[in-house]
């Protein structure tokens, strides 16, 4: 198995330490990492990398940033880098006192702390909607805005069975707690106590049992029509030939 990453390390968005230890446990998984590596092209048998080389694989998974859907009737110069909506401190659109835009297709570039805008987060985007819930009455009640200001409450990253990283401020764990920590906080944020209990029950089963669902790769028929017909060809080819 081949991890193939752009950037000069993993977690772009984690600190250094969780880079290192998310490399660290995927290696010791046989995993074959390649950094500052590049995709250029994949036709269903072959990846191309844009350093020459060519990777033979019928099972590739592609993981990539996001970027903003265009909006039409939206000026130019208010989309930025990655196709987002550039917003002001109040999550209002620049010229547009009456437009707000939260999520990942808001860019703030009026945070000092984050320059090239907030992450790409859930938790990022819940703030912003309460913080525009909160602004919209204060409109209706003519009162001023309140700026936008996030606050990181840390960053997990789950990497396998026992292994995960995670950047809680000045605190950088990995390993078990860590993967500990990462189940905590996700079974925490399912909704009911009965839906709590169920899925831990089977995260319990899972752990112990190693029992996962049914997975199945299921290969284009195409390809295989392809190869078919390419076999009959080169067997006909040799019988004129003799």
């Amino acid at each position: 198995m081949r991890k193939i990453e752009g950037s000069g390390h993993l977690l772009a968005s984690m600190s250094d330490e969780a880079s290192a230890n998310a490399k660290k446990y995927l290696t010791k998984m046989g995993v074959n990492i390649r950094l500052n590596t590049r995709l250029k092209d994949y036709d269903g048998d072959i990846a191309y990398l844009d350093s020459g080389e060519q990777v033979a694989t019928r099972s590739l998974i592609w993981v990539s940033g996001v970027t903003g859907i265009s909006i039409k009737n939206i000026d130019g110069n208010r989309i930025g880098r990655g196709n987002r909506i550039l917003v002001n401190t109040f999550n209002q659109l620049e010229g547009l006192q009456d437009v707000f835009c939260i999520g990942d297709l808001a860019l703030s570039l009026d945070d000092p702390a984050y320059p090239n805008g907030h992450p790409q987060l859930a938790q990022v985007a819940i703030q912003q909607a309460r913080m525009v819930a909160k602004n919209l009455i204060r409109l209706d009640n003519h009162q001023d805005l309140l700026p936008f200001s996030y606050k990181n409450y840390g960053s997990m990253a789950t990497v396998g069975r026992n292994k995960a990283v995670a950047d809680l401020g000045k605190v950088k764990l990995g390993g078990k707690l860590a993967w500990s920590m990462w189940l905590v906080v996700h079974l925490k944020s399912i909704l009911g106590v009965r839906n709590k209990f169920f899925v831990l029950l089977q995260w319990v089963w899972n752990y112990f049992t190693y029992d996962r669902s049914t997975r199945f790769i299921l290969y284009p028929r195409k390809n295989y029509v392809v190869a078919k017909q390419e076999e009959y060809e080169q067997v006909h080819h040799q019988g004129d030939d003799l």
